[in-house]
């Protein structure tokens, strides 16, 4: 669905009808979109790259919110910008790039309707600097020498010889691309970090994790000093991420499509070759008999390594996809999520502010095709870490993130708690019921 979302507002931004995945891979450009794509998210030197510009990106913008914030301020107000304009980054060079294009296409569709004049001028905008870009990369090689973004690997792939259909057809794919990520992104760093906040041991948790790793890094260490490997090593912090995402997914998490490529037999049920198969996860990401207290916020389920790897080979928890089509961005999503709640946690405090009885975190939608949950719940209030937090962590949380490290899971309340209140999910000390 972010696909087709894409694919319309690349259509109104381009003033041509964007390819459908099926069409796009009968071409020769579709098939060098879609092997740029491919090249660029597996290439680990061009993720290392990237993860310099989510934790610069991430200090950057907490440096600007501290400055702005008011206490009625919904910080998801302001974060949308940011990772529009980061992934531009990533996908398109740092410097003169589209980010702030994509940011005014997307502010002009909110005001002014998807087929405004002022979203066709911002899609005049993007191709004239797709287009200047492309062929200042022809004339000036040497500049753009290991930049390792998305459109270099699109530049090699079409040997600088790309024509003018092939140059609008790049722009639809970048914000085909660039849509659905962002989308994904903004639903679940606004549920994590609302989930985060709304716990104090948790946060404290993640806060001590994310101290332990830069302890680490040496004296003066911060956010900026974390490298790709030290972002997908904060065990709590990602498994915060996993379990956001198995409350609140959006696609493809929800509907995962695929297509059969062999007649097959499951189960009795005989599957002709070429039929549509779909794997709903929400159905198992909410059942009891996977997920003890699956209604429950509980990171916990997945900071032992081995478990949590057993949970994805038998398809129990399936939340970027999984097989051959498993999200290709992954490792950039978590970095990228890690370092904004990384610099977010060691900095601020927030209150959680929703409109549910008690200010509770809402239940999410249960459907595939549901979107607006997200928008009720706000982060507001925003203040430097209270100095007495700083240096103290709660014995709860220092425990958390100890296990983290270690891989390790209880089903033990904590001391002093009564039976009832046990639960049968790990790390029950979290769910606050």
């Amino acid at each position: 669905l972010d696909q087709a979302l894409g694919g319309v507002v690349g259509t109104a931004v381009s003033g041509k009808k964007t390819m459908g995945t099926k069409e796009r891979k009968n071409t020769e450009a579709g098939k060098i979109f879609d092997k740029a794509s491919v090249n660029f998210f597996s290439n680990r030197q061009a993720l290392r790259r990237a993860t310099t510009i989510f934790v610069d990106s991430a200090e950057d913008f907490c440096d600007a919110i501290a400055k702005e914030a008011t206490p009625d301020l919904n910080v998801f107000e302001r974060l949308w910008r940011y990772v529009v304009q980061t992934n531009a980054d990533m996908l398109y060079g740092e410097g003169e790039n589209a980010g702030s294009i994509v940011c005014n296409t997307i502010d002009s569709i909110n005001k002014e309707g998807l087929f405004s004049p002022q979203v066709k001028q911002a899609g005049d905008d993007l191709r004239k600097v797709l287009i200047d870009r492309y062929f200042d990369r022809k004339a000036n090689p040497d500049k753009y020498k290991g930049e390792d973004t998305m459109f270099e690997e699109f530049y090699r792939l079409s040997e600088g010889r790309a024509d003018d259909d092939m140059l609008q057809g790049f722009q639809q794919f970048m914000l085909t691309l660039q849509l659905a990520a962002n989308g994904n992104q903004l639903v679940t760093i606004r549920w994590l970090m609302s989930h985060v906040y709304e716990d104090p041991a948790l946060l404290a948790g993640v806060r001590a994790e994310v101290e332990a790793k830069l302890a680490t890094k040496g004296d003066g260490a911060t956010v900026r000093s974390l490298e790709l490997e030290d972002l997908l090593d904060l065990r709590l912090t990602n498994a915060c991420i996993t379990e956001a995402v198995r409350l609140h997914s959006d696609i493809p998490s929800k509907l995962t499509l695929r297509q059969a490529e062999v007649e097959m037999e499951f189960q009795g049920f005989k599957i002709p070759r070429g039929a549509t198969i779909f794997l709903y996860a929400d159905a198992v990401h909410k059942d009891e008999k996977y997920f003890p207290k699956a209604a429950s916020f509980c990171p916990h389920r997945y900071t032992e390594p081995q478990e949590a790897k057993r949970m994805e080979f038998d398809r129990e928890i399936t939340v970027f996809g999984h097989g051959r089509k498993r999200c290709t961005g992954e490792m950039h999503a978590r970095a990228q999520i890690s370092a904004l709640l990384a610099s977010f946690a060691l900095r601020f405090d927030m209150d959680l502010k929703t409109d549910e009885p008690g200010n509770r975190i809402p239940e999410d939608h249960d459907g595939p095709f549901v979107f607006d949950t997200a928008n009720s719940v706000c982060l507001v209030n925003l203040r430097p870490r209270a100095p007495e937090v700083a240096g103290r962590v709660s014995e709860p949380a220092m425990s958390a993130a100890v296990a983290s490290y270690l891989g390790q899971r209880s089903d033990v309340a904590p001391e002093g708690a009564p039976k009832e209140a046990q639960s049968g999910c790990p790390f029950a000390m979290f769910h606050g019921d």
